[in-house]
């Protein structure tokens, strides 16, 4: 339950709340949903480095071994107890720090037949097979030379941007086929299929995404910290980096610079 916005994912029909254990307001007592049953929070601790499991481990070192106490990734362990079993025994949950929790009223209703958190698993499973055959028949109407994000022709005076490679939308259209605009209002459906290209094959790299940080100097010159950084050319106002710091001049209007680059003006 990560803060991520998909729509096939499931969440409470009723209203609830989405809230992190770290945030200080998930107390004990807190209504939680896990595998779409209402659960009774009675604690959450973190789990001791010493003891923490191997893919844990792992990601820490990936990370590059930040502080543990403030690493967003670190095991948290959630005590809770099926809320309409209070005599069950508690579930002992691991999860990371940043993991994000449907909190329920105290007044919620279920399913009768299911017994599940509405919306039931047959009901949710439909919508998203409706969603899906939704998509694919808006997939299909897309020809050749048609912008993958708004559906509508590239000119040959219009910016545009293919991806190498097979077409993960319409394979069915050969290599070298997916193309977008080059424009704010394509520019989401663009970085989208940025992400979905770069996991489609193992260690590929984003074309819109570096994991450096940018620095741009107050006089519009900039560097990444990322070898090989992606944000060159005609592109370049188009890549996200991970952390982006803006300089800004040391003083009044009349210093060009920033602070950094006095000594070497100098």
């Amino acid at each position: 339950m990560h803060f991520r916005y998909d729509p096939d994912d499931w969440r409470p029909a009723q209203g609830h709340s989405r809230l992190r254990a770290t945030t200080g307001r998930l107390k004990p007592n807190s209504i939680l949903v896990w595998d779409r049953q209402a659960y009774r929070l009675m604690e959450v601790r973190d789990r001791d480095e010493a003891d923490w499991p191997q893919n844990y481990r792992d990601a820490w070192i990936k990370h590059g071994m930040p502080d543990p106490a403030t690493w967003s990734y670190r095991p948290r362990v959630v005590v809770v107890q099926r809320d309409d079993q209070p005599q069950s025994k508690p579930l002992h949950l691991l999860c990371p720090d940043s993991t994000y929790w449907y909190v329920l009223p105290e007044h919620y209703w279920v399913c009768r037949t299911c017994l599940e958190l509405p919306p039931c698993r047959h009901v949710h499973n439909e919508a998203v097979m409706d969603r899906a055959a939704e998509r694919m028949e808006k997939e299909m109407a897309i020809m050749p030379g048609v912008c993958h994000g708004c559906r509508e022709p590239i000119s040959s005076r219009q910016k545009s941007f293919t991806f190498p490679g097979p077409n993960l939308i319409r394979p069915d259209l050969g290599n070298d086929s997916a193309i977008f605009h080059t424009r704010n209002d394509c520019a989401g459906s663009m970085k989208a299929y940025d992400e979905r290209w770069a996991a489609a094959e193992e260690g590929r790299r984003r074309y819109f995404y570096c994991e450096g940080t940018k620095t741009v100097h107050h006089d519009g010159t900039g560097e990444c910290t990322a070898p090989g950084c992606l944000a060159t050319g005609n592109l370049a106002s188009w890549v996200e980096h991970k952390l982006w710091i803006q300089h800004h001049p040391r003083s009044g209007p009349e210093v060009q610079g920033c602070w950094c680059l006095a000594p070497a003006a100098a």
